[in-house]
This record gives C-alpha cells, sequence and structure tokens, in this order.
C-alpha cells in the first residue's frame, strides 16, 4: 500500500480555519500580500537617520524607551505583592518564563505619584533580566529622530497620531540609577 504524498499548495494561500468566512480569508490573504511586498516600501528622507523607540505615552507626555533596551512586551496580568511594594516605585513581582522579575512603575521612575491600579503592560528590559517595567498606557515602536540640540528630545518620524510630536527618550540605566530600592 502506498501513501499519496499531500498536495502542495501554491506560496499565497494559507491554511484555512474552520471558523474563517471567505471574506475573512480574503481580507487577510490581501494583508499577507501587502506586508511581504518588498517594492511597496515608502521611505521618508527623514525617517533614514530615525531610530526606533518604544513610545510610552503617560498623560499628556511622551516618552521613548530605544528599542535596542526592549526585549519583549506584554499585558500585564497577574502580580504578586512583596513587603517592598510600598518602597519608591516596586510594585511586585511577575513571572517570565521561567524567571522571577520585579516590576518598577515606570511613571513613578518619573516622578508620578504611585498608581491606584496595578493594569497595563509590562516591558522586559534586556540587560536586567531581573526588572520589568509598568505602564499604564499601551505603548507602540515608533520611529524618532533626535533633537541636534537637545539629545535626550526626539521627533517622531512614524506615520500615525504621534508624528512630528516630541517625545522624551529615556534612559533606563539612568532611571533605575535614580531609584534607591531597585535590586533590593
Amino acid at each position: 500500500m502506498s501513501q499519496s504524498k499531500p498536495k502542495p499548495r501554491p506560496r499565497a494561500e494559507r491554511p484555512v480555519q474552520a471558523t474563517e468566512s471567505p471574506k475573512t480569508r480574503q481580507i487577510l490573504d490581501e494583508r499577507a500580500r501587502r506586508l511581504a511586498a518588498p517594492d511597496r516600501v515608502e521611505t521618508d528622507v527623514a525617517a533614514l537617520d530615525a531610530t526606533a523607540v518604544l513610545l510610552c505615552p503617560m498623560g499628556g507626555n511622551l516618552y521613548g524607551i530605544p528599542m535596542t533596551e526592549v526585549a519583549s512586551l506584554r499585558p500585564l496580568e497577574r502580580l504578586g505583592r512583596t513587603g517592598l511594594a510600598s518602597a519608591g516605585a516596586v510594585m511586585g513581582l511577575v513571572a517570565d518564563n521561567g524567571r522571577v522579575r520585579q516590576v518598577l512603575d515606570l511613571g513613578v521612575l518619573l516622578g508620578a505619584p504611585p498608581p491606584r491600579e496595578t493594569s497595563g503592560y509590562l516591558i522586559m528590559l534586556k540587560g536586567r533580566r531581573d526588572l520589568a517595567l509598568r505602564i499604564a498606557e499601551r505603548p507602540h515602536a515608533v520611529n524618532v529622530r533626535p533633537d541636534p540640540e537637545s539629545p535626550q528630545r526626539a521627533l517622531v518620524v512614524s506615520a500615525g497620531e504621534t508624528n512630528a510630536k516630541t517625545l522624551v527618550v529615556l534612559s533606563v540605566a539612568a532611571l533605575l540609577a535614580g531609584d534607591a530600592p531597585v535590586g533590593a
């Protein structure tokens, strides 16, 4: 008895989900074609010298953490309390891929009052695998062009509602150096 080989499908097609409507499949296939088309990339001259940051909106202010310092981002689902929770920016602990990380509130590190809620998003840091930063509003990646007159300021050059707005580029090392309870 010989087994027949599975019939190869064309590259542009993707497997159909059982709950997927024909319209949904059409939309997803069109989106995949648009995203895969290298000829459609439009480059803004201002974006050529841009760097990528994770834009963190807080109140009416915009802050950016260099993407080179960000390992990952995820929603804050569960926060373990510690005895240090009232000290400085320390909010508690989270588990991340078998590792325990101390959670610091980014707003408190920047001088805001401690938050009442513990929901939000966690920014896992590359250089500090024992720490995560918590922010209330959802961050997103943008390209920025540094301000030649002030290196800590930058102009957003990515498309979207934050385009052409100024933000403060944060140094994670400087933020953590200013908070005494970190790593305690």
